[in-house]
This record gives C-alpha cells, sequence and structure tokens, in this order.
C-alpha cells in the first residue's frame, strides 16, 4: 500500500514536504507545529487545519459552533471541487436536527448518505467554519460538471490569475493551490521564476498591446523616411552621365575548353575532380581482422558493408561475419558462383551460364537471369543501370538492365571469343578485346582483335567495328568522355591508344611502351590518369590519358597480383603475394608513398566496400581472407 503524502504550510507561507503522517503527527505532538497548521494531501490542492485530516489522528479537541441561522455559509471552491478520496479522509463536524456531533470522517459520512441518512445536514472540516450542505460534498449522483455549475452559481466564488503561475484560483485564496506561492504582491524569487507578464482583469487589447504597436510603428517610419529620402535625392533620375566607351568591361565567364567528365567541376576554367562526399580511402596504419579460414572451393569474395562479406562456393553464396570469420547464412539458390559483383541495391552471383540477383540487404535471392553460354567478364557502366557481359562462346555480348535484371539484347561478334570489356561514363561508347591472360607456365597469344560498339543501340542497327590487335589485348580502359581508349598488349609490353572519330569508327595511334607483361588497366579520375598493372616486375606505372605519358613507376618489393583504386581516387591498393610473408600495399595516388599492410599467407586478390574505407584480402593459395579497415 502506498504511503500518504502530506504538505505543511509553515511560517511565511512556507511550503514543507512531502512528509509521511507520522512524521506530521511527531512534528504536532512535539511542538513544532500546532495543531491547526494547514496541511494538504499529496493527491489534492485542499488546504486544512492538521486536526481535520483522519489519517494523522491527532486529538479532536472542541467542534465547531452552529452558525446562528442554520443555514450554509460561503462554499470554499478547494472543498467543493476535493476528488472524493480526499474527503473521505476528512474528519467533519455534523450539524442535525441543532446538534452539532462528530467529527466524522468523509467516508462514513458518505456511506452514510448513500443509505439515506445527513440528507438535510450541514458538515464542516473539523477546525474550521466552513459549513456547507452534506449534499454537496457526498451526494455521487454529482458528477464535475454539477460541481462546476454550483462553482460558478456562487457569487462569493470568483477566481483570478494566481501572479507568479496565472492559473485560476479562488479570489479568497491566500497560498496559490497550484504553484504553493502567496497569493499577494510576489517575492523577489517568485517574480524571478514568473516569466509572464501581470495581465490586468478587463483590461482592452490596446491597453495590453501597445508596446509592441508602438515599436512597429517607429520601423516602419525609419523605413518610409528613407524611401523618401532616396527618391528626393539630387539627380535622382538623372541619366548616366558615364559615356559607355568608358564603361568598365565585363569579365567573360571562365569556361572549361573541354567537357567536364562525370564528377568534375569547372573551377577557373579547369576541370577538377570532385569526390563524391559518402566515399572515402583506408586510412594510414589500419587494423587487419583475420586470417579466416575459407572453404577450399571457395572463388570469389566481395565485401558487403563494415559487417559482413560474401564468398562464393559451389554450394552457393555464403555470407560471414567481418569481425569474426563465422558464417551467417547460406543462399543455395545462388549455387556454382564463380564471380561476385555489386550493382545498384543488388549483388549479382555470376555462375557458369547464369546470373543470381540477390538483395543486398539480407543476400535473400531476386530472379536468376539464364544466358545460355559461359559468362567471362561483367563490366558494370558508370550510372549503374546497364551491365555488360562477355559470351566468349556465343561470340555475344549481352546488354543487361540492373533496374529489371533482364537481359534487354545481345550483339556478336562474329567468329571471335571475345573477353575483356569497357564502357564510358554515358554508356554510348563500349569496347571488348579478344585478349586472355594465359594459364601460368604458358605463352602468349600473339594474335587479337578489338570491337567498338554502342551498347545503347539495338543489335540489328549496330555498326560494330573490328581493329585487328596482335599482342594479346588482355585489358580495356575507356576514357570516360568516350574519346579515347587505352588497350593493354601483354604479350608485346605495349600500351596501344585508340581514337574515335565523329562518323564512330576508330583510329589506332602509335603504341606506347610499358612494362613487361601489362595485364590490368585502372582509372584513376583524380588528375585524369591511368594505371598499369604488369605481370613481370615490381612496379606499377601512372600515366597521363590525354597524352599516354607515363608520370610515375611506383617501385614495389614484390610483384603484383591484384590492383583496386578506392572510389574517391586519392589511393591504390595492391596484392603482394611474393612478398615476405605476404601483403598489402596502400599507394597514395597524390604523394606516391607507399604503406605497407604484412599479412601471415600470400594474398593474391584485394576487393574494396561500397565506401573505399575497408579492404578484403583473399589468398586463393591458402584458402583464407583478411579484412582492413
Amino acid at each position: 500500500m502506498t504511503a500518504l503524502r502530506f504538505y505543511v504550510q509553515a511560517a511565511a507561507g512556507r511550503i514543507v514536504g512531502p512528509l509521511t503522517d507520522d512524521e506530521v503527527r511527531e512534528a504536532v505532538q512535539s511542538g513544532t507545529y500546532s495543531d491547526g497548521v494547514p496541511v494538504r494531501s499529496g493527491a489534492g490542492m485542499l488546504w486544512l487545519p492538521a486536526r481535520a485530516w483522519a489519517a494523522l489522528a491527532l486529538p479532536a479537541g472542541a467542534l465547531a459552533a452552529a452558525p446562528a441561522d442554520q443555514a450554509p455559509g460561503s462554499i470554499s471552491p478547494d472543498l467543493l471541487l476535493a476528488p472524493g478520496e480526499v474527503l473521505d479522509m476528512v474528519r467533519f463536524a455534523v450539524l442535525e436536527h441543532g446538534q452539532v456531533f462528530g467529527p466524522l470522517p468523509g467516508k462514513v459520512l458518505r456511506d452514510g448518505f448513500g443509505g439515506g441518512r445527513y440528507n438535510k445536514a450541514l458538515v464542516a472540516p473539523h477546525g474550521t467554519q466552513d459549513w456547507v450542505a452534506a449534499s454537496k460534498l457526498f451526494d455521487r449522483t454529482l458528477d464535475d460538471h454539477a460541481r462546476a455549475v454550483a462553482l460558478e452559481s456562487a457569487p462569493d466564488l470568483k477566481r483570478v490569475r494566481c501572479r507568479v503561475c496565472r492559473e485560476h484560483i479562488p479570489e479568497s485564496a491566500t497560498i496559490c493551490p497550484e504553484c504553493d506561492e502567496p497569493v499577494g504582491v510576489p517575492s523577489a524569487a517568485a517574480s524571478s521564476r514568473s516569466s509572464v507578464t501581470d495581465e490586468v482583469e478587463g483590461a482592452s487589447w490596446l491597453r495590453m498591446h501597445w508596446r509592441p504597436l508602438l515599436t512597429f510603428g517607429a520601423i516602419m517610419g525609419l523605413i518610409m523616411a528613407g524611401i523618401t529620402l532616396r527618391f528626393l535625392a539630387p539627380g535622382r533620375f538623372a541619366p548616366n552621365a558615364r559615356p559607355a566607351a568608358m564603361a568598365e568591361p565585363t569579365p567573360p565567364a571562365q569556361t572549361c575548353d573541354a567537357d567536364c567528365w562525370t564528377g568534375e567541376a569547372c573551377q577557373l576554367g579547369e576541370c577538377v575532380w570532385q569526390k563524391p562526399n559518402s566515399v572515402g580511402h583506408v586510412e594510414a596504419r589500419p587494423g587487419v581482422a583475420g586470417p579466416f579460414a575459407l572453404p577450399p572451393d571457395v572463388a570469389d569474395a566481395i565485401l558487403l558493408d563494415r559487417d559482413r562479406f560474401a564468398i562464393g562456393l559451389l554450394s552457393g553464396t555464403e555470407v560471414r561475419s567481418t569481425r569474426t570469420g563465422q558464417s551467417l547464412g547460406l543462399v543455395s539458390e545462388a549455387s556454382q558462383t564463380r564471380q561476385l559483383l555489386r550493382v545498384e541495391g543488388a549483388v549479382y552471383a555470376i555462375g557458369p551460364q547464369h546470373i543470381a540477383v540477390l538483395d543486398e540487404s539480407d543476400l535473400r535471392l531476386k530472379k536468376t537471369i539464364e544466358l545460355g553460354a559461359i559468362v567471362s567478364h561483367v563490366e558494370v557502366g558508370a550510372n549503374g543501370r546497364r551491365a555488360l557481359v562477355s559470351l566468349p562462346g556465343a561470340h555475344a555480348v549481352a546488354i543487361l538492365s540492373t533496374e529489371l535484371h533482364v537481359e534487354l539484347d545481345r550483339i556478336r561478334f562474329g567468329d571471335d571469343a571475345i573477353g575483356p570489356l569497357a564502357v564510358d561514363d554515358m554508356g554510348k561508347r563500349a569496347m571488348t578485346t579478344t585478349g586472355l591472360v594465359p594459364v601460368l607456365g604458358l605463352p602468349d597469344k600473339q594474335g587479337g582483335a578489338v570491337y567498338a560498339f554502342d551498347p545503347n543501340r539495338l543489335a540489328t542497327e549496330q555498326d560494330r567495328v573490328r581493329a585487328g590487335m596482335l599482342g594479346n589485348p588482355t585489358s580495356v580502359l575507356m576514357v570516360p568522355n568516350g574519346k579515347t581508349a587505352f588497350v593493354a598488349l601483354r604479350h608485346v609490353g605495349k600500351l596501344r591508344p585508340v581514337e574515335w572519330t565523329n562518323a564512330g569508327a576508330i583510329r589506332l595511334l602509335d603504341p606506347i611502351d610499358t612494362c613487361d607483361q601489362p595485364e590490368e588497366l585502372a582509372l584513376l579520375r583524380s588528375g585524369r590518369r591511368g594505371v598499369i598493372r604488369c605481370h613481370r616486375g615490381r612496379t606499377i606505372q601512372v600515366f597521363d590519358l590525354e597524352t599516354g605519358a607515363t608520370i610515375r613507376s611506383i617501385e614495389l618489393n614484390a610483384p603484383v597480383s591484384d590492383m583496386v583504386v578506392t572510389p574517391d581516387g586519392e589511393q591504390i591498393v595492391v596484392a603482394l603475394p611474393s612478398a615476405q610473408g605476404g601483403a598489402v600495399a596502400l599507394i597514395d595516388a597524390t604523394s606516391f608513398t607507399v604503406e605497407m599492410i604484412p599479412l601471415t599467407e600470400p594474398p593474391t586478390r584485394v576487393r574494396l566496400s561500397p565506401s573505399g574505407d575497408a579492404i578484403l584480402a583473399l589468398s586463393d593459395r591458402s584458402k583464407v581472407a583478411w579484412v582492413i579497415r
């Protein structure tokens, strides 16, 4: 049962509490307070003498004298509106048939009134002269509306606003029942707490708002005075006497000579790369989690987010934790997964002749795209709306919609088994080659060719342009504006520029010497540069996309097996399996400084998170993986 709580109004209007009934009783018995000190219950706002509360069990003392005319007096609003549970705890003096008796608890009077007693009786809280008809307090048929009507009909119960809390209170109250502050002139402490200015009862709207009206009028007067003075200024309407020849020339708008690429902005006549806000790169001295043991049939792996990575297995696509490496689930519908590729809102699990489309959030299978031919390479455009799939056995390229996940068209290229792909940012020009990286230990193929085509046009309307290119073209890099491209010739160690004409044909430019056996090309949007990874040697090269000239050769301590560029264009990540113990190198794309991250096994492939701030390193030899962030 919850203990009763009481508040005591001490000297100078100070409120003490909450106190238990025992604490109040002991304070009265010890002489700290008199038995007539105002006390109220925590359940209501009714202030009565301490001896009037039945719970305090104080001596009753003398009862109040009967009124002279034995008629009810003024009605206290606090008493009239007090809840029933509060009145049940009050002791009342009862006047019935001309005799005063009691005091009786309110609970006894309420039960008696319900049984037909005290119908004509008057009651007053013990220790007060506030006589009121018992029917107004204990008639259970009276609802709150009836009490409110009775309160408004009483002429001596006028209500005013408290100067401190601005609540409506009885005019006769000396202590505000809402904030327990004196109702008279507020003290300094009460005034400091009040944030509402005093309102005069019955004041007119103009009396209460003359100050803001005066301020607004003064501001408008200043504005109108300024407008008038400006209108009356000398020579206000005189024509400009300065000849046009002497007028200061307007500086020409600075424009860029060439069209800016996707992600660039024209600043002071130059196209400047603006990296997206949501991407970055791996910070210096990152942490390494792993190695995580993987199944022996793992074929590929990608990072999904900071907490998950996926691996491709013969049994399906498996999701694992980036912190513990433990399996979180297996998508068996995406069986025989050989490659994993992230597209807008989905993950493509690429099998031998099909692509399983998985939801990026939970890797739930959405649909399966049957291609009917062996899949070699998949390339997604810069806008993410189209995916190009090379099918060497079918001598064709399939155009997929990454929004609907369906095959839109298939472009065939004679009898050539095509392989690597590249497409510009606009998705209007693309190129595919017939090159192939040989199995380790076998010689390069010496022939080769490249095809130029338009992915936006139907296969029946294509101008398939073929150009022979000896030297095993294993990789192609399209410049984002679609005007030029670069092809890596692995067998001869050359970089071959290709230029598009206005008619849609291509022109082969003079080859450029590069490192031995170039296998992979990557785009560095920052500074309009490209990166070459070679199979032999211990360097990677950075070259200019406009001239093809080598900008920097970065020396490493081991050959590079794989390479990726962060989406902000500020870092190159390479895998060094032949380094001592295996390592991953972080190369700054501006200063070309190298930071080595040693591992315990030789990594062969590296993958980036969507934001670029985490790396997944995969070892095909040891079947383990690391997460670097």
